[in-house]
């Protein structure tokens, strides 16, 4: 006898997040419009106990994300990273997220930080998953970052960024260069 498991409404809407996370990060640089807004949904399709997260700034999201079965710990041994980065002093402290090992490249963290799309910094991204460049425009990060992030990432080491603005999703994988325009 055949069984037929029919997915959940929670099944559906975190299948379709996990898509728009592996979307954007295919697609580095060309936002993406989400089902859900903000940080939740994209932990609720990702986090489960055997994870770790790091949540510095957002007590309420903290308790979210521990909600999932993942474990709250240090910014250095997290793999899920919720963050903004709108001051130098965040920036820094960020250079110790973890890159990974040549052996496990896969062991780095991911980051996701608040910003606005169309505004700010004007970057132009290349690399895997981009025809020539592209051109975008961020806000609400702070202009070391890019800096630091140039520094820490020596493909195939380094770490995976998400760029979350209300509803909408962007990705940059390590694997992609940016310019400072």
């Amino acid at each position: 006898m055949a069984h037929s498991l029919v997915p959940t409404a929670d099944d559906t809407r975190t299948n379709a997040t996990f898509e728009d996370l592996m979307w954007a990060l295919s697609r580095p640089g060309q936002p993406r419009d989400m089902s859900g807004e903000g940080f939740w949904g994209l932990a609720e399709s990702l986090l489960d106990r055997e994870c770790s997260f790091h949540c510095e700034d957002d007590a309420s999201l903290s308790v979210l994300l521990a909600a999932t079965g993942a474990r709250p710990t240090p910014l250095t041994e997290a793999d899920y990273v919720f963050a903004a980065i709108d001051a130098p002093a965040k920036v820094k402290a960020l250079a110790s997220l973890r890159i990974g090992s040549l052996a496990y490249p896969d062991d780095a963290a991911t980051l996701f930080v608040p910003a606005r799309f169309g505004a700010g910094q004007r970057l132009r991204l290349s690399g895997p998953g981009i025809k020539d460049s592209v051109t975008i425009d961020i806000d609400g990060v702070d202009p070391a970052f890019w800096q630091m992030r140039a520094k820490a990432i020596r493909y195939p080491l380094g770490w995976d960024l998400y760029l979350v603005d209300g509803k909408r999703l962007l990705g940059i994988p390590r694997s992609t260069k940016i310019e400072v325009l």
